[in-house]
């Protein structure tokens, strides 16, 4: 999802740059090298005191045009930003700007770090003549093979590289050049991967992707795409993004519980462009960093962790900064440092004690259990239910695990005690001690094992921060005592969790976020803890937020050469009385200008008119606030005219 950085020297290409034709590079490649690795004393002298020295795995960062000069202070992996995406490298047909490249290659090499070249192949930011310049998918084909060859040959002791980028995510207009979906499906992928491990076969081929940490459907569409490189030998890890708006939602349970996911691929895994903003100040970011990057650094399956920018001002998203452009750490940074380091150690200490053990409920095949939750420093991420038999004696053996604070043991024999504890864990492995022992027993045979019947009718109505869901009453054989409401995220995927109780067939579930979209289901239960099967699901979306919003639009040209610029940031900000839900720019590109990509936005073009609509994750603006988006044009070569007549509506 990354995009372009917001930094001083961070330029796709501009004239005095040095220019290379393809050819030219081929013919001239041992005079290139000879420059490379001349040009590295320019660059500062070997680094130290990096958070992660002397560990089994690096943290690394991202670099533009050059390499920040306290880059070596923190971090001991070096990822371009931009410089290695084909449409940086590559703007204008056969002529090769490999200046940033060149910058972060030399300072890894010459500080002993490893370099991973992000990427190969994208649906965006990739040269605009490759689709708009009437190439057959044959020509296409051979410029592919050419672009990898020749970042093989420039960079030949890259650690890593990016091959596929997004492949779920964003739309690939020249996939028909790789095959296509073909057979399996994905067929373009792993023609990639086949061409990235002939020129590049040293490398460690990796895939790259946003949005599947916290979307299991998602998740396992990557996941069948790895399987299909797996099975050919074609992959050597597996790239998750874990950008802000997937992670700053997520906590250490939940990065756990998707990791272990991923690990029962057998493939490492690379957390590829960390960042957290949390609730956008500096106790909400370090509260975040604290929650989350350690179920990251401690998962037996990461490897190393790369983030995405880290200078205030100068990353993709406004708030993800570490450190100010005088030098001043925010509070998540100083924390990381002493995480990494091992003076702040790792998560040792355990959950409190579950309290209040007791059986709500028996029938003659189950006991109900429920106590009080757990606490713990970063989060509880589960209980062990633990078991003995007999009013007396016996050993307490575990039975089984909950993810909450209530738990029912059924299949159990009629008129049989038992005794039960209840310890609480954590995605560190520290358990609590154990809880009060209760003791309960299974009714006589012949009790009420008859389960009310499926709720019907489920409707839901919403307003802008509420759902309000009804149905028709289950009935029993002895008596509906209540109902259980459950809820996932989105029109699709995401897990059914339980939210709620109600004891009527009527349920008002509150302080939700504007325009969004949830789907719910209803379970009934009786007194002998019988549970109906659950309603159809009804999905329901939010309304948008109240009136009194508005906005403007402020766009900032960053850079620009002979053939295109970048606008970023193009802010915009809430110029109303009340939040807004969703925003709309509108602005005019002149003629012969066409846009090769766009963050942060979801962009329409219409002749030279373009609409830029707000993404997912950065449409709601509480008063006064902003966000930013950006896009790279293009235009003909000398033209120097910029977009105009913009304008923001909240629609």
């Amino acid at each position: 999802m990354e995009r372009t950085q917001k930094g001083l020297f961070d330029k796709p290409f501009t004239q005095g740059d040095s220019l290379m034709s393809t050819r030219t590079a081929v013919l001239g490649r041992l005079f290139s090298i000879a420059l490379i690795f001349g040009a590295a004393a320019l660059f500062a002298g070997p680094a130290s005191a990096q958070i992660a020295a002397g560990k089994a795995k690096f943290v690394g960062n991202v670099t533009g045009s050059s390499v920040p000069s306290n880059f070596g202070t923190y971090w001991n992996q070096v990822t371009p930003e931009n410089g290695t995406k084909w449409g940086s490298v590559e703007g204008t047909r056969n002529v090769m700007n490999w200046s940033a490249a060149d910058a972060a290659y030399n300072w890894a090499q010459t500080n002993g770090y490893k370099f991973k070249f992000h990427n190969f192949i994208w649906g965006s930011q990739y040269p605009s003549w490759l689709t708009n310049s009437g190439l057959t998918t044959t020509q296409q084909r051979a410029e592919i093979e050419e672009w990898i060859r020749l970042a093989c040959q420039r960079y030949p002791n890259t650690w890593a590289i990016d091959v596929v980028n997004e492949p779920i995510k964003t739309a690939m207009p020249f996939s028909a050049a790789l095959g296509g979906a073909g057979s399996t499906g994905w067929d373009w992928v792993i023609t990639s991967f086949q061409i990235a491990r002939t020129n590049c076969p040293n490398a460690k081929l990796l895939i790259n992707e946003y949005g599947t940490e916290n979307d299991p459907s998602a998740r396992n569409t990557y996941k069948t795409i790895i399987n299909l490189l797996k099975t050919r030998g074609l992959i050597d890890g597996i790239g998750i993004q874990a950008h802000y708006f997937n992670i700053d939602s997520m906590n250490r349970a939940a990065v756990t519980s998707m990791l272990n996911d991923y690990a029962t691929l057998g493939l490492d895994v690379w957390v590829s462009e960390l960042d957290i903003i949390g609730d956008g100040s500096d106790a909400g970011q370090l509260a975040k960093y604290q929650d989350v990057f350690p179920g990251f650094w401690e998962h037996s399956s990461v490897k190393g962790i790369t983030l995405w920018g880290y200078i205030v001002g100068q990353t993709w998203r406004d708030g993800t900064g570490l450190v100010t452009t005088g030098g001043v750490e925010r509070p998540a940074m100083t924390w990381l440092k002493s995480y990494v380091s091992g003076s702040g150690g790792g998560d040792t200490q355990a959950p409190s004690t579950p309290a209040n053990l007791t059986a709500t409920s028996t029938t003659s095949t189950s006991i109900s259990l429920a106590w009080t939750a757990s606490t713990d420093n970063v989060g509880v991420t589960g209980y062990q239910i633990l078991r003995a038999p007999g009013a007396s004696g016996g050993s307490f053996t575990q039975i089984a695990t909950a993810t909450n604070n209530s738990y029912v043991n059924s299949g159990l024999s009629a008129s049989t005690t038992f005794r039960y504890q209840v310890r609480g864990g954590d995605a560190a492995g520290n358990a609590s001690a154990v809880s009060n022992t209760v003791t309960a027993a299974t009714q006589a045979g012949g009790g009420d094992t008859q389960a009310p019947s499926t709720p019907a009718n489920l409707t839901a109505s919403t307003t802008s921060t509420s759902a309000s869901l009804s149905w028709t009453a289950s009935t029993d054989n002895v008596g509906v005592t209540g109902y259980r409401i459950l809820r996932a995220p989105g029109a699709s995927g995401g897990t059914f969790t339980q939210i709620g109780t109600s004891t009527t067939n009527s349920f008002v579930d509150a302080g939700l976020t504007a325009s969004t979209t949830y789907r719910y289901q209803v379970q009934a239960t009786d007194a002998a803890g019988n549970v109906s099967a659950a309603s159809s699901a009804v999905t329901a979306t939010t309304q948008g937020g109240g009136t009194g919003g508005g906005c403007s639009i402020t766009p900032t040209v960053q850079t620009q050469w002979q053939t295109g610029y970048v606008i970023e940031p193009a802010r915009v900000a809430n110029t109303g009385t009340s939040t807004i839900n969703s925003w709309t720019v509108t602005f005019t590109l002149p003629t012969g200008h066409a846009v090769t990509g766009s963050w942060n936005a979801v962009l329409a073009v219409n002749g030279q008119t373009v609409t830029a609509r707000n993404a997912s994750y950065n449409g709601t603006l509480s008063a006064g606030g902003s966000t930013t988006f950006g896009f790279q044009v293009s235009r003909p070569n000398g033209n120097t005219m910029v977009p105009s007549g913009y304008t923001c509506a909240t629609p």
